[in-house]
């Protein structure tokens, strides 16, 4: 069961089939996205973040930014307001603009 924090939340995966360190992804996404508060990333799954933001502003920021990339792959994302089981959650499709 993946549960969203009393924080805005978002769940997102890297659409990419290639290995990677779950320790390059936070510090790549820490290093590109420019909030005015910090923000949290924590793996809940394989391939599955959530990231947890101390501001709705800066939510909304970062999927305004859309689309963002982590090693030449696209990040999926979803904004996530209740607790879903993870067989559930569907990150397959991405909105441009």
């Amino acid at each position: 069961m993946v549960v969203p924090k009393s924080k805005p939340t978002l769940i997102c995966t890297v659409w990419t089939e290639k290995l990677y360190k779950t320790e390059s992804f936070r510090a790549h996404m820490k290093g590109i996205w420019k909030t005015r508060k910090k923000f949290e990333i924590q793996m809940v799954g394989q391939n599955l973040f959530l990231i947890v933001f101390e501001l709705e502003d800066n939510l909304e920021t970062i999927l305004e930014g859309r689309p963002w990339l982590f090693c030449k792959s696209i990040i999926l994302f979803d904004r996530l307001f209740q607790a879903v089981e993870r067989d559930q959650i569907r990150l397959f499709h991405h909105r441009f603009g």
